[in-house]
């Protein structure tokens, strides 16, 4: 029989194993007195088990309340093989037979890959990449989709660092209009290395599979940090905006601008590092003047975050559409809404072109009285109305932050 364990391959305990036992089983879950002890709240207190059956080790689900993921599919048991990965909930895990024939363990893996045997009719076949390897990266589990490409957590298998791969959705052939642009936004993305954007390895393509291996970001999107809080603090609001600006920033400086700003693609990391993705609608400048956007397909975003140029699209947009864009985003950190939400994509497009946003001082009690003025001026209808640069914007900021922090009331003494 070969050994065979689970190693837990992210959050706190990432890299800690459990060596299963050749007979009896290895419950799985939150309660104390399980045989693996997963410390995340989403898991349920025993959540599964494995159990040595008929010469393989099986995996059952114990009723949890999210469910156990084998490679991506809800199963209720299945034989595990070499390689497999198993999610459960936030909590990923990997089972791992140590032959002594590395053959072996190539010969089960190309089998997983090609086919997948039912485990008496539990296991359902799916276009699934969880478990298999792309090139030399291991897929672990889905973090993202939009919608030309999901985003999934992967594992270097040369030397173990943790990536997130962008792969390109297909059908029965590769749609060439995304895959242009896919192929963009790994040329911009290359070009562009600053703390402040996610960086970008390589692009790659197996067997009409195409993805791109970037930076993996250990945190949240805005988007979703929104979702949960409803609004930030002025001071949480202008730190995300500076780094954003130091972004937008040196992009400008590489003569490229984003174009689809917006909470989210800003990532934000556990310790609070902010990074931009999502460069495929990125745009090169050429000496730093107006580019047409009529072409079809091409400046499309989103309309809470869109300028009234880059809306128009017989007009062109530059630096300045990444400032309302950020503007509109950082609106939204401060009151919870964007400023235009309007119902009908006609009445959206008027108030973007027509309307003033409304007075952030109206929708924020007690609000900074030099935060609005600033907005207001990154709102701007007209774009020469608008701070010019990302620098200029970001030095504004800069002094706002530093206004607000030493308005703010100073601490009482304890009693």
């Amino acid at each position: 029989m070969a050994r065979a364990k689970i190693r837990i391959v992210d959050g706190d305990d990432a890299g800690v194993e459990k060596e299963l036992p050749e007979s009896g089983k290895c419950v799985i879950g939150r309660r104390s007195s399980c045989d693996l002890v997963l410390r995340v709240d989403s898991v349920s207190r025993e959540h599964c088990r494995i159990e040595w059956k008929d010469g393989a080790q099986w995996i059952y689900d114990n009723g949890s309340s999210n469910g156990t993921l084998l490679n991506g599919l809800r199963i209720e048991k299945a034989k595990l093989v070499h390689g497999d990965v198993i999610t459960l909930d936030k909590v990923t895990l990997e089972y791992i037979e140590e032959s002594d024939s590395q053959l072996s363990k190539e010969m089960i893996r190309e089998f997983v890959v090609q086919k997948r045997p039912d485990a008496e009719g539990t296991y359902n076949t799916q276009n699934s990449l969880i478990g298999k390897v792309l090139k030399h990266y291991k897929v672990l589990s889905v973090i993202g989709e939009g919608g030309m490409a999901l985003v999934y957590k992967a594992r270097d298998e040369r030397n173990g660092q943790i990536v997130a791969l962008k792969v390109l959705k297909r059908g029965e052939t590769v749609d060439q209009e995304n895959l242009q642009r896919f192929l963009k936004e790994f040329k911009t993305g290359s070009k562009l290395n600053h703390p402040n954007i996610m960086q970008v390895y390589e692009i790659g393509e197996v067997e009409g599979t195409y993805f791109i291996s970037m930076e993996y970001i250990n945190g949240s999107s805005l988007q979703e940090i929104l979702d949960e809080k409803g609004r930030l603090s002025p001071e949480g609001s202008l730190k995300i905006g500076i780094q954003v600006a130091k972004a937008l920033e040196f992009a400008f400086s590489q003569r490229i601008i984003h174009r689809d700003i917006k909470p989210e693609n800003i990532l934000i990391s556990r310790d609070g590092e902010v990074k931009i993705t999502d460069l495929g609608l990125a745009k090169e400048l050429k000496r730093y003047v107006s580019v047409n956007i009529t072409k079809t397909g091409e400046g499309i975003g989103t309309l809470h975050y869109m300028s009234p140029e880059q809306v128009e699209s017989t007009r062109d947009v530059d630096q300045r559409a990444d400032i309302y864009s950020l503007g509109a985003t950082m609106y939204e950190c401060l009151c919870g809404q964007p400023p235009f939400d309007e119902v009908g994509v006609w009445k959206f497009v008027e108030a973007i072109n027509e309307k003033p946003p409304p007075n952030l001082n109206e929708r924020v009690p007690n609000l900074h009285p030099a935060i609005w003025p600033v907005m207001q001026k990154a709102l701007a209808k007209r774009p020469e109305d608008r701070q010019q640069t990302p620098t200029e914007f970001r030095q504004e900021l800069e002094r706002l932050l530093e206004a607000v922090t030493q308005a703010r009331p100073a601490a009482k003494p304890a009693a």
